[in-house]
């Protein structure tokens, strides 16, 4: 009888930080000051605070076109703004 644990595929942990890289690592960019992970039942909600959302456009743009909606709240002082990151195929599932 084969073993069907070696014969499954394994999954990568996918994050918003791994897109970035474009790699196996991980890649905070310094724009991502504050940090929190949310998860429930098949589906995890990224949320960044950024005090320097102008330096964060391009990461964001990237991350989009990577399959991640994206979702920024400007915050009414300077160029401050929440952003909230979810698989785009996870968020319309939700």
């Amino acid at each position: 009888m084969p073993n069907t644990a070696a014969a499954r595929p394994v999954a990568t942990l996918r994050t918003p930080y791994h897109s970035l890289s474009g790699a196996d690592d991980m890649l905070v960019p310094d724009w991502a000051q504050r940090r929190s992970v949310y998860r429930s039942s098949g589906r995890t909600l990224y949320m960044v605070e950024t005090d320097r959302l102008s330096d964060a456009r391009v990461d964001l743009k990237r991350l989009d076109r990577a399959g991640w909606d994206v979702r920024v709240s400007p915050l009414p002082t300077g160029d401050h703004a929440r952003i909230a990151l979810t698989r785009r195929d996870l968020a319309r599932a939700a």
